[in-house]
């Protein structure tokens, strides 16, 4: 008896289809990759945006002159960009410079007036009695635009100022001591008896 095959199913399940491997690269080819598409060579028909860091705003003047000056030198879009990366670097440069040696001379006189022999050891006394001088004007308008100068400035950090107006300070707000000079001669005897001078040493107290 002659046997017949079996029936498929009618559904079968599903399949799923997978990338076939990649071929691995043949002993020709081994090491070898595709030319990279070169940059087109001199200058473009016109210049991109030129990239400049966060915060900085190119002049449109200065990026139209140096396109135009680039083009002349048939310079590619990534030269120029370098030469715009150059004139970024250099302009912030000189824009920090000033601000840098005022925040370094500053930081000197600091140091130079913790160190000083007048102050060393001494400053919050010092602080203290130049702000008594301060505040003792009676002008508290006054005082207030004085030190917003001095902070301003700088001055207040200067050991030459900072000493010079402690002494004054200190003339205006520490006591000093009466000394006696010996008995007036007007009203009292060198024996220190006082007595009423008459009325014609009282007008001329230097007739004998």
């Amino acid at each position: 008896m002659q046997s017949t095959p079996p029936t498929a199913p009618s559904s079968s399940p599903a399949t799923t289809e997978a990338a076939p491997p990649e071929a691995p690269k043949t002993l020709l080819n081994e090491g070898t990759e595709p030319p990279k598409a070169e940059e087109p060579k001199g200058a473009p028909e016109a210049y991109e945006t030129f990239k400049v860091p966060d915060g900085f705003e190119l002049d449109p003047v200065v990026a139209k002159d140096f396109s135009d000056l680039a083009k002349t030198m048939n310079l590619p879009q990534a030269q120029a960009q370098e030469l715009v990366d150059f004139y970024v670097a250099k302009t912030q440069e000189a824009f920090t410079a000033p601000f840098k040696a005022y925040k370094d001379m500053q930081e000197g006189w600091v140091n130079e007036a913790k160190d000083h022999p007048e102050l060393r050891g001494k400053l919050d006394q010092v602080k203290n009695t130049v702000a008594a001088a301060i505040d003792g004007l009676g002008d508290a308008k006054l005082a207030s635009d004085f030190r917003a100068a001095m902070d301003l400035t700088g001055a207040g950090n200067h050991p030459a100022f900072i000493r010079v107006f402690y002494k004054l300070a200190q003339a205006v707000t520490e006591g000093t001591h009466v000394r006696g000079a010996g008995p007036s001669p007007h009203g009292q005897t060198e024996g220190g008896t006082a007595t009423r001078p008459s009325a014609a040493r009282s007008l001329y107290p230097n007739l004998p």
